[in-house]
């Protein structure tokens, strides 16, 4: 696949499909703290804070790394590399992750540059050297 052939995907589809994955990690993370919580010795609640912030950087690792997060495949979006590999890998994967904190550390700045950017790319893709694209 050809860099000028893959169609980047817009802001509303990354915006939704972030929603979605989302949701899905606050699940998990909230039945695994509840379950810890309810059914544990206290001496186990940092253990199920090491998970509630394991699952989502796992979460994220994974999926980017096979190239599509749940909420990507229900928005029928992917994540590619600039140079049109996919997968990406689990290491840009991760990389992609850290992006993500970089992008919201400055009030989210990181992530609106996906509006003014000529490849729809926000810090975190250009940090991990990745496109989102359609499907």
């Amino acid at each position: 696949m050809s860099e000028i052939s893959m169609e980047k995907a817009g802001a509303g589809a990354r915006f939704g499909s972030y929603i979605l994955d989302l949701i899905i990690v606050e699940v998990v993370v909230f039945v695994v703290y509840f379950v810890f919580v309810c059914f544990s010795k206290a001496y186990l609640f940092p253990v199920s804070y090491i998970l509630s912030l394991a699952i989502p950087w796992g979460y994220y690792t994974y999926f980017f790394g096979k190239g599509q997060t749940l909420g990507m495949k229900a928005a029928k979006i992917k994540l590619c590399g600039t140079d049109g590999t996919y997968p990406v890998g689990y290491g840009k994967g991760f990389l992609r992750c850290i992006g993500m904190i970089i992008s919201g550390l400055v009030i989210g700045l990181g992530y609106l540059w996906i509006l003014i950017d000529e490849n729809k790319q926000g810090w975190h893709d250009k940090i991990a050297g990745t496109y989102v694209v359609v499907e």
